[in-house]
């Protein structure tokens, strides 16, 4: 992982020799601990484009056909549509225009469904790039190179990626800015029109506005995105059926709503109940889960149903179920394999048919390892697995977020506000690590705190600019110190703890932890 993060950064700034020789590195370190894993297929796409960028075209080629069908095998959508771009490149300049036109069409399908808008931006760079280029043939393009530079610049302006969108500015500058006296030197003005306002996403589509409303009046989940959109698909297929299920994903990414949703879906006629298993203590959320007989410790005066009896032929909902309790947890794996529920401090037990719907904000592969986790009361629930992508993944949901909140803010408030181009540019681009949540909170606040009718400049929202991923590299970077974080707070502050989880040297963790000011 580190000569891959090494390889990356020097990429990035165009030590790409370099970054080739720790990309060879990584790769034979991958294919001798998991020949057939994803990481596999990342780190061929990686070589691919080094080999593209030094000339190598025929390498580059090769070397992306077989990340992509690595790609392919391991199911890695995001790395399968990013090699797309290295093969419409390379297979273009071996002389193949009518390929790489292809290539570049089935990216841009590509990333369609996945929405990411660092990477579709790279892409329309390399396609503007293509059109105007010497390997493009017939289908060289001037104003279409022109157009595919303004959608570059429209999604990195979007995420704040600063490089990049210089990068962008500069292409758009050199075509329209005229560079001699004759006509040809610059793209005609006539041929600007309508070019300088390319949409951010593409045209709503009827079956896309279907499944949108479908997923908010089923889910209340406001998104256009389509991987979001799949995934919703999918939990209402699985709702129909009457196995627990765990969704997983970080803080304020709809862990609720989704469960709400799932109870309605599956037309089961009792209660939906929901409890956050980590908030309470161990003596209270048995109680309250299994209930309990008069007498049976200090304070039970009487005889008390626990949810489980109260939600017969209903649903229970236990957010944050990593955190209850070890010996609980047991208890909750025997529930769920009987079907009987006994108080505390009762003889007899109760059948009940109630079904469970479990969430945590931990990561899978911790679960997967029994970090403070029954394994076998994870693989009961991992019959249905459901994985929410956290807000900063779901592209142009984050705007159609901002709209919703902005408008139920003000309705609320009585009030009108609105926010400047440059407060939403901002928004657009941060990382939201509290998630929908956090983003309805910062809404909230400008709204009440806003003046009628005045706009909401971007020093309003008081976002850390650290938060904010400007490069992939700043990205990597966002996303270790967050894991170190997490691996620190699961360990309880012990280094020696946090680097087993990690699976890295107790050296390089506390090299991390002094690099990021964590402690």
């Amino acid at each position: 992982m580190s000569a891959i993060y090494r390889g990356d950064v020097l990429i990035e700034q165009g030590y790409v020799e370099a970054a080739r020789q720790q990309f060879e590195y990584a790769y034979l370190r991958a294919l001798a601990s998991a020949p057939k894993g994803d990481m596999v297929g990342d780190i061929r796409r990686r070589l691919a484009e080094c080999y593209y960028l030094l000339g190598c075209h025929d390498e580059a080629f090769t070397e992306a056909k077989a990340a992509l069908e690595h790609c392919h095998a391991a199911g890695d959508r995001y790395e399968e549509a990013a090699t797309h771009r290295i093969l419409a490149l390379s297979a273009g300049a071996i002389g193949k225009p009518d390929e790489a036109k292809k290539w570049f069409d089935e990216g841009f399908a590509f990333y369609e469904e996945i929405e990411t808008p660092y990477e579709w931006g790279k892409l329309w760079m390399a396609y503007g790039d293509w059109l105007l280029g010497p390997h493009s043939g017939a289908y060289a393009d001037r104003k279409g190179a022109l157009e595919a530079y303004y959608a570059a610049r429209n999604h990195f302006e979007g995420m704040g990626a600063e490089a990049k969108l210089a990068e962008a500015r500069a292409r758009i500058e050199k075509l329209v800015q005229p560079q001699g006296d004759g006509p040809c030197e610059r793209v005609a003005d006539a041929d600007l029109a309508g070019v300088r306002h390319t949409p951010r996403r593409p045209r709503r589509s009827t079956e896309l506005d279907r499944r949108s409303a479908w997923a908010f009046e089923t889910f209340k989940m406001i998104t256009r995105n389509k991987v979001m959109l799949a995934l919703l698909d999918d939990v209402g297929k699985l709702a129909a059926s009457q196995t627990p299920m765990l969704v997983l994903g970080e803080s304020g990414t709809g862990k609720e709503l989704i469960a709400r949703g799932i109870h309605a879906l599956s037309l089961r006629k009792g209660t939906f109940m929901a409890i956050n298993a980590g908030s309470l203590p161990r003596e209270i959320i048995e109680s309250e889960l299994f209930g309990h007989v008069a007498g049976s410790f200090t304070g039970a005066s009487r005889d008390k149903p626990g949810m489980f009896e109260v939600c017969d032929k209903g649903t229970v909902f236990l957010d944050e179920i990593a955190e209850m309790p070890v010996e609980l947890q047991s208890r909750l794996l025997r529930f769920l394999e009987t079907g009987e529920s006994r108080r505390v401090g009762a003889n007899g037990i109760n059948a009940v048919d109630t079904r469970i719907i479990a969430a945590t904000n931990r990561e899978r592969g911790a679960l997967e390892r029994g970090e403070g986790f029954r394994l076998d009361l994870y693989y009961r629930l991992a019959h249905a697995v459901i994985v929410l992508p956290p807000l900063r993944q779901r592209g142009d949901d984050v705007e159609l977020l901002i709209e919703h909140f902005l408008e139920e803010a003000c309705t609320a408030a009585d009030r009108q506000v609105r926010l400047s181009p440059d407060t939403i540019r901002r928004l657009r681009g941060y990382s939201w690590p509290g998630n929908i949540r956090q983003l309805r909170s910062v809404i909230k606040r400008v709204v009440l705190l806003g003046a009628e009718g005045h706009e909401v400049t971007p020093e309003k929202l008081q976002l850390e600019n650290a938060e904010v991923p400007t490069t992939l590299i700043q990205e990597l970077e966002q996303a270790e110190r967050r894991r170190v974080g997490e691996a620190l707070a699961q360990a309880r502050g012990s280094r020696t703890e946090a680097a087993k989880i990690l699976g890295l040297p107790r050296t390089t963790l506390i090299n991390r932890v002094k690099r990021y000011g964590l402690t």
